[in-house]
């Protein structure tokens, strides 16, 4: 969830470094459906995670969609 509780994508990923905390997350932005969706990779420090009353897990972050859908598109390299 981004700015004013919008749903701007869905994690798709977990990016850990050497010492396994998570360095970064990959998140899936745009399309419909699962079509024409891109990837976009965000630091974890521009992340926020909770958990609601029925201990599923949320991720808040800074962003919009828009401004996370013209991000440059995560590449596994």
């Amino acid at each position: 969830y981004g700015e004013n509780d919008e749903d701007v994508g869905e994690v798709g990923d977990l990016i850990l470094a050497g010492d396994n905390k998570i360095e970064a997350v990959i998140v899936d932005v745009g399309g419909f459906l699962g079509i024409g969706e891109k990837e976009v990779a965000l630091a974890m420090t521009d992340a926020k995670v909770t958990r609601d009353g029925d201990a599923r897990l949320f991720v808040w972050v800074p962003y919009t969609q828009a401004e996370l859908e013209a991000q440059p598109v995560y590449e596994k390299k």
